[in-house]
């Protein structure tokens, strides 16, 4: 807002000091009957009018962003700008078509050279001259359009006015065609000028690039994690920029983790340039999922999945046998939601995890709360005998309503087991892991050589999730 307020007031004081040279050639060029000082007068009047256009601008630039405009309305300043300039091509063709009427018939010129015609010259452009300093000093100090764009308009003015100038000094020497002729060569200039307002305007309105793209890569790339950085845009005004962009980190990467590597992102370009309003960052994994899985590649998808559903997987088991891999995995959620929502989440890992990693036969999670790890350690019997002793000791604690799915082999270092069991549906899910991590003591009493151990409780109300 403190910018807004010093563009209106730049605009204020040049509008006062505009007024001044205007009402001195209008005076004098009716008055000696000068096509080109008249000219330059109504040159002068479109330069109080396009500080009002701009006044107009900087009032709708300076409003917040809304429901219906979210980016803000700082491209009204440009409009703005874009205005001025057409007033510069309404001044060509009024000078053009005006000139060519008495290039055709002489007669028409009746040009006067006194000594006020001279005085009203050398103000305009003793007035126009401190104009233009002024406002380009603060259109570049405040990044305004509309300053630089009026400041070049008032340029033209002080050119338009030495034009004419060169032209009563002909009149004078008995040369009055010489003013018509002026006149012309003072609407080309004025043409190029709005011109290059136009080109200059342009970029912020047809969206153009408002950031490079390689120093926004450079400044991506240099943050830990980044692997690589692409679809990079930008746009906006160069005091409000906008920018995305899509990076790419480790597909192993925790959703918390990548969370803060897009913001660290967000923090350093916001550094690099303090006019960034919103950088939007896509962050994906890198290269492509891994079409045929493996031990590596199911773990690195089970924690994409489980980030997905805002639960943690750790000590992941996976085995091949004829049909497929089977998985096991110990799954961390809130210690203090029921079993019955911890176990739709652990559902909800497990279909998915079927539906999206190839060549998965079977997950079984361990629901334990977050931040607690189950130990693991060593050898053995008969696959037959160790699952049946496994079931005798399920079915003799009474803390469990049903076990089921028993599944036995034989480990690097010893027994690896798996089950399912049936709890209560409101027993919270610390309870449920206190139950479970009794029954494992359990079978590691009574079982010689367990390596491991897999619990999978669900709540009875539930129909047990069993094998795929």
């Amino acid at each position: 807002m403190e910018t807004f307020r010093g563009i209106r007031r730049v605009l204020w004081i040049t509008l006062g000091l505009n007024l001044i040279p205007t009402a001195a050639k209008l005076t004098v060029g009716y008055s000696t009957g000068s096509l080109s000082i008249i000219a330059d007068g109504f040159d002068s009047v479109f330069d109080s009018a396009s500080n009002l256009i701009g006044l107009v601008g900087i009032y709708m630039a300076a409003r917040p962003a809304d429901e219906d405009h979210p980016y803000g309305h700082r491209k009204a300043e440009t409009l703005a700008a874009l205005v001025i300039s057409s007033l510069l091509f309404l001044t060509t063709w009024e000078l053009v078509r005006s000139s060519i009427v008495r290039l055709r018939n002489p007669a028409l010129i009746q040009t006067r050279a006194n000594i006020w015609s001279f005085a009203a010259l050398v103000v305009s452009i003793a007035v126009h001259l401190g104009v233009v300093w002024y406002e380009t000093r603060e259109g570049r100090r405040l990044r305004s359009d509309v300053l630089i764009a009026d400041a070049k308009h008032t340029r033209a003015d002080v050119f338009v006015s030495l034009a004419v100038m060169g032209g009563l000094v002909a009149v004078r020497f008995g040369y009055p065609i010489a003013d018509p002729i002026l006149a012309l060569v003072v609407a080309a200039f004025i043409a190029k000028i709005g011109i290059d307002i136009v080109r200059e305007t342009s970029p912020t309105l047809m969206d153009g690039v408002a950031m490079p793209r390689d120093e926004v890569e450079q400044i991506a790339m240099a943050v830990p994690g980044i692997i690589s950085c692409h679809r990079v845009r930008s746009r906006g005004h160069e005091q409000a920029v906008y920018s995305d962009l899509h990076v790419q980190v480790d597909p192993a990467m925790s959703t918390a983790q990548a969370h803060a590597i897009a913001h660290e992102v967000q923090d350093r370009l916001r550094q690099r340039r303090p006019d960034i309003q919103d950088v939007t960052i896509h962050v994906e994994p890198a290269g492509a999922l891994p079409q045929q899985a493996g031990q590596e590649q199911i773990a690195v998808q089970l924690r994409r999945l489980a980030d997905g559903l805002g639960v943690a997987v750790h000590d992941v088991w996976a085995y091949h046998l004829s049909d497929g891999y089977y998985a096991e995995t110990h799954l961390e959620a809130d210690g203090a939601i029921p079993l019955q929502q911890a176990h739709r989440l652990a559902s909800a890992l497990e279909q998915r995890s079927r539906a999206e990693i190839p060549n998965l036969v079977e997950l079984t999670t361990h629901m334990e709360p977050r931040g607690r790890l189950i130990g693991t350690p060593g050898p053995g019997l008969h696959d037959a005998q160790v699952a049946a002793m496994v079931q005798e000791v399920a079915d003799e604690t009474g803390e469990t309503e049903a076990c089921h799915g028993v599944q036995v082999r034989q480990g690097a270092s010893g027994w690896a087991i798996s089950l399912h069991c049936q709890l209560s549906g409101e027993m919270s899910l610390a309870e449920a892991h206190r139950v479970s991590a009794r029954l494992e003591g359990r079978l590691r009493e009574r079982i010689p050589g367990v390596e491991r151990v897999v619990i999978h409780t669900e709540p009875r109300e539930e129909s047990p999730q069993g094998l795929a």
